[in-house]
């Protein structure tokens, strides 16, 4: 039972690496998401950049009821108390063919806003994988911490008991003794503090790759062999040259600068002819449009009079005539059919003065072409900086373990010849404690430095080109 109990513990338990971490990041953190969306608004604004080339289509159906005054679409006169229905239907369609090339540099206005997002969601993902670094290399440094510090608690916790048996026996003082047990507590309280720090760290590592913190998923140790924690053989400037030409944020800077060249552009169209192609197709229906259904004849209609001899004769036609009896609406379609017609044209217009938007669209792109070349100026130096310091962190932390290893070394040194000396009591328990406690203070110091060394070769690496 126990065996398939570990077993189960075992499988469900997950490892995860820092390229686990850095992965699970880049697919669930909101930010990159939000930027992610961002990305594919860009994309579908330079989809309708292009649609916005196509002719406008438009349809469009009325239905009226109309009464009293009105001119009567029949005869087209006026007349009084007059009650029908009209439709109309139209479709119109319009189509720019020039317009100062403003159509065209919104493409590519849109197009260069696109890859300006899509250097953005980079730069993000860049800072999401160094931020996911530090928190996963905080948990290392914090485990090691515990590691350290309970190893403490065990050395003294058995110094303690060998006190203890030295003070039954009478060869110790009460004093010497509860100085050694409050060591040990005070260690211990240094145990619980470091498990606290380690349990912050955990819960901000996987709240940062959004996973849920659970105890059984632990992270994995770095294997420093393989981690390359050498100097770098190439100079600040090799170093930034190189890295410059991949770093989103500055291919972003130059985008946006080139957004705003074309924006200009587009401004400057503002006061161009344009001429535009406008077609249209209508026709309508009234209630008043009517046609004959039958008719009836009338023969040897009087058509005047013969006076003869004094006596009128009344004279007879001898044709036949129809009068209509009976009518009906025309049908809808027979209307549609007879009432269509079509509108092909041509407009040209030239802009003199339109409360002065023109020229302050024109003014307003020239500084923001200004402020964006500004911009990209800066991030170029905020870079050279974050390069250069990057640089010199790496070497001074390199520096730094160097030292805190001597002082490890020499500390440790200290602390064997004080144990000796304390257990065979040729050293009063003063002396012994804070030999310790330097002991202690250098280990922290070089785990300290340890870690800040791999963190720093990473940023480092970061900026070479390399994966972290």
């Amino acid at each position: 039972m126990f065996f398939v109990q570990t077993t189960q513990f075992a499988m469900a338990q997950k490892s995860w690496t820092l390229a686990d971490c850095i992965n699970q990041a880049l697919q669930n953190n909101i930010s990159i998401q939000q930027q992610s969306l961002q990305n594919k608004s860009a994309k579908a604004d330079v989809l309708q950049s292009k649609m916005a080339a196509l002719p406008s289509i438009n349809a469009q159906v009325n239905n009226n009821w109309q009464t009293g005054f009105n001119i009567n679409p029949k005869t087209n006169l006026p007349e009084e108390n007059l009650t029908f229905q009209t439709n109309s239907f139209g479709v119109s369609a319009s189509m720019p063919l020039f317009n100062g090339f403003q159509t065209s540099n919104t493409m590519r206005l849109k197009l260069s806003d696109y890859k300006v997002s899509h250097f953005d969601l980079e730069s993000t993902k860049n800072t999401i994988k160094l931020n996911v670094a530090a928190a996963y290399l905080q948990v290392l440094q914090q485990s090691e911490t515990v590691e350290a510090a309970l190893s403490q608690v065990k050395a003294t916790r058995a110094q303690v008991q060998r006190q203890q048996k030295m003070y039954d026996f009478g060869g110790l003082n009460k004093s010497k003794l509860m100085q050694v047990i409050a060591q040990l507590t005070s260690e211990e309280l240094n145990l619980i503090s470091a498990e606290n720090n380690l349990s912050q760290s955990y819960l901000d590592l996987w709240q940062m790759i959004d996973i849920k913190p659970d105890t059984i998923n632990k992270v994995a140790k770095l294997d420093l062999s393989s981690s390359n924690l050498q100097e770098a053989n190439k100079s600040v400037e090799l170093i930034y040259v190189e890295f410059e030409k991949q770093s989103p944020d500055v291919l972003a800077a130059q985008q946006r600068l080139r957004s705003a060249d074309l924006q200009r552009y587009i401004a400057l169209g503002g006061r161009s002819l344009r001429l535009n192609l406008n077609a249209s197709l209508s026709s309508f229906y009234s209630s008043l449009s009517t046609q004959n259904t039958a008719y009836t004849t009338i023969e040897n209609q009087p058509i005047g009079y013969w006076n003869n001899s004094g006596t009128p004769i009344t004279v007879y036609s001898n044709q036949s005539y129809k009068i209509p009896s009976a009518s009906e609406v025309i049908s809808l379609s027979n209307q549609f059919n007879k009432n269509l017609g079509t509108t092909v044209g041509f407009t040209l217009s030239l802009p003199i003065f339109n409360s002065w938007n023109v020229n302050t669209n024109i003014q307003k792109s020239s500084i923001q072409h200004e402020i964006s070349r500004l911009n990209d100026k800066q991030v170029k130096q905020i870079l050279f900086k974050n390069v250069t310091q990057a640089y010199f962190n790496y070497k001074n932390a390199m520096k730094k373990l160097d030292a805190s290893q001597n002082n490890l070394f020499a500390n440790q040194e200290a602390y064997d010849i004080s144990q000796k000396q304390f257990e065979l009591g040729a050293l009063n328990v003063g002396d012994y404690l804070l030999s310790k406690n330097n002991l202690i203070k250098a280990e922290t110091a070089l785990l300290q430095s340890k870690y800040e060394l791999i963190f720093r070769n990473k940023i480092l690496h970061f900026y070479l080109g390399k994966e972290l």
